[in-house]
């Protein structure tokens, strides 16, 4: 009996050793959970992310992280729909909080374009230039300002001998850096006309002016546009006043007619000193640098005057196109035609080798206000166009 007793004795014991332990185990994880749930709500208080628990409600604690990304300084960044600013420093940085699970941004360029960044995604951008006349209008979709785009503004090659006396087109660059895409917007042409761009290694010229098929009457008429033209082709010939006079082998006068036999004849001939600059200095705007050229070769000592040529040349083919208005005082017209002629032998003393010369130029007239004429300003052959 008393061996018994001792034994329930030590059970007892065990158990109630056990129970104690059981409670300690269970109240120190109670505590650790408690100090554990303290320690996130104050560090959270302190970041400014705390949630408040009611009665009914447990508490959530979300995690936040701050990523900080470097874009472009033209690029605006929006998160939570709010735009977000950064420290620049060439480009701008950014520090955007969000949860582990990484974040996401609006990103929209300078020119309305726009596109989502997320996180571990590279965002890329394209530099696109344009080269237009400064006298197309450039209509952005996005309603910004297409000036604050260019970047410079060139005289153009072909107007150099112009500029002096008339306001021309000169050549507008466009740089539409860091675009997410290819800007969007409309160029207005010098008539009004909408050109689409097409793109080519994010590239775009448009260097000349939009043309009208043929030269407008009320500015100046074919037939006189024809008239300048042939003068302008035959200087440094005969041409330009000549007058062949042939006499026979008595002194006597011959007719010329075409296709003549003049063998046994002798000529003279009678034109200006200056090998045709007399006259055509009437068809020049004066003081401009082909004035002054043609009068150079006119007068110098090195002059080399043309075959003698036969009186009346043929022309064919002869065509007025491309004529393009830059101002009321200045237009150009694209020239072309075939020149038939043939030649003096002072050896054998007759016509001979019948020759072709094609003339494809762009003539530039501007109106003389001292006589309110129509002048040629400049003009040069036109090459690979």
């Amino acid at each position: 009996m008393k061996n018994r007793g001792i034994k329930i004795y030590i059970t007892y014991t065990v158990l109630l050793l056990l129970a104690g332990a059981a409670v300690l185990v269970v109240g120190n994880n109670a505590l650790n959970r408690y100090e554990r749930d303290q320690e996130k709500l104050n560090r959270e208080k302190v970041a400014g992310y705390t949630a408040t628990p009611t009665p009914t409600q447990e508490v959530v604690i979300v995690e936040k992280y701050k990523y900080m990304v470097k874009l472009p300084m033209s690029l605006e960044v929006t998160a939570e729909n709010a735009v977000l600013t950064g420290t620049e420093e060439g480009e701008k940085t950014y520090a955007i909080e969000a949860s582990a699970e990484g974040y996401e941004v609006g990103v929209r360029d300078l020119y309305g374009n726009e596109a989502v960044l997320r996180y571990g995604e590279k965002l890329e951008t394209v530099d696109y230039k344009m080269v237009i006349p400064d006298n197309f209008r450039v209509e952005m979709k996005n309603g910004a300002d297409a000036s604050a785009f260019i970047t410079s503004v060139t005289d153009h090659e072909d107007y150099k001998w112009c500029y002096e006396f008339a306001d021309m087109p000169r050549l507008a660059e466009y740089s539409f850096d860091n675009a997410l895409a290819a800007p969007e917007f409309k160029v207005i042409d010098n008539l009004g006309n909408e050109i689409l761009p097409e793109w080519e290694n994010e590239s775009f010229y448009r260097t000349g002016q939009t043309v009208l098929p043929e030269i407008e009457e009320d500015v100046m008429s074919r037939e006189e546009a024809v008239r300048y033209i042939k003068m302008w082709s035959a200087f440094m010939s005969d041409e330009l006043g000549a007058k062949y006079i042939f006499k026979d082998k008595n002194g006597n006068v011959v007719p010329y007619e075409e296709n003549m036999n003049t063998s046994g004849l002798t000529y003279t001939i009678t034109h200006p000193s200056d090998h045709g600059f007399s006259l055509l200095k009437d068809y020049l705007l004066p003081d401009t640098y082909r004035y002054k050229v043609l009068r150079g070769y006119a007068y110098g000592d090195d002059i080399n005057l043309s075959s003698k040529i036969e009186p009346d040349p043929k022309y064919k083919d002869l065509a007025l196109t491309n004529f393009v208005r830059y101002g009321e005082d200045i237009f150009s017209v694209d020239v072309y035609f075939k020149k038939i002629f043939r030649i003096w032998s002072t050896t054998y003393s007759y016509w001979y080798q019948t020759n072709e010369y094609t003339t494809n130029a762009r003539v530039f007239f501007m109106k003389d206000h001292k006589t309110d004429k129509w002048l040629i300003a400049d003009i040069y052959d036109i090459i690979n166009e």
